[in-house]
């Protein structure tokens, strides 16, 4: 057990100084922090997160995208930091709620980015509801 985390880490080691990118586990990892920011009882609980969900974002935008969805990506991206800075700035202020309804925020993003992302077979047969 001991040896398959050791090559899970240098093969992971390897493959972001390869320059790629896994899109994917960053997304897993970024769910993670915001279900973390989302149970937190307090602004302290909710900072660690927060910034975590940052830098995850920060690195998302670094990453190579096919090009029919870079510009999708690179917009939810765009609009998830703008969200998070918002998070960011209440819990700066003390405004435990206020971080919370902007959380919601992001996971209405969440949501709508995914469905660009990923549409129905409706959507793609008959276009935009």
């Amino acid at each position: 057990m001991k040896h398959t985390a050791v090559a899970a880490l240098l093969v992971m080691s390897f493959s972001l100084s390869a320059g790629e990118f896994d899109l994917k586990a960053n997304m897993q990892e970024m769910r993670l922090s915001f279900k973390q920011a989302a149970e937190a009882a307090s602004v302290d609980e909710m900072q660690a997160p927060i910034a975590q969900l940052s830098e995850l974002i920060q690195a998302s935008k670094g990453g190579t995208y096919p090009e029919e969805k870079s510009q999708l990506y690179m917009e939810g991206f765009k609009r998830l930091s703008y969200s998070v800075d918002e998070v960011q700035q209440h819990l700066t202020d003390g405004n435990f709620e206020q971080a919370q309804q902007s959380l919601r925020q992001i996971d209405e993003l969440r949501i709508e980015y995914h469905d660009k992302r990923n549409p129905s077979i409706w959507q793609r047969l008959f276009g935009k509801a």
